[in-house]
């Protein structure tokens, strides 16, 4: 079962959950205890093999950026990891210096 159809399964189950009355509940009971059994579970082989699959052809519809978007992407984030690290080491030393000067003054 896919993403999609099990999106559609829980959205079927929330919405008869909201119309539910005694009745509909006791004969909802009774076909759930009627239904046949559950079908066979798939082997893992098969199971990673779909999965993979699904994975693949997700991948395909993603929109990649281009070698220029990367570029400045990986530009912002460099740039902002270095601004963001100096402030750190700043206010670090800013405190070290204040501690160390409200010791000496004690």
């Amino acid at each position: 079962m896919n993403r999609e159809m099990r999106r559609m399964q829980e959205r079927e189950e929330r919405l008869q959950k909201k119309g539910d009355t005694g009745r509909d509940k006791a004969s909802r009971r009774a076909a759930a205890m009627t239904k046949a059994p559950a079908a066979e579970r798939k082997s893992l082989w098969v199971r990673l093999r779909e999965y993979l699959h699904e994975v693949r052809q997700e991948l395909r519809k993603v929109t990649w950026p281009t070698q220029e978007q990367m570029i400045a992407f990986t530009a912002v984030t460099v740039i902002t990891a270095v601004v963001l690290t100096a402030v750190v080491f700043g206010l670090d030393v800013v405190m070290k210096e204040f501690v160390f000067w409200l010791v000496d003054r004690s």
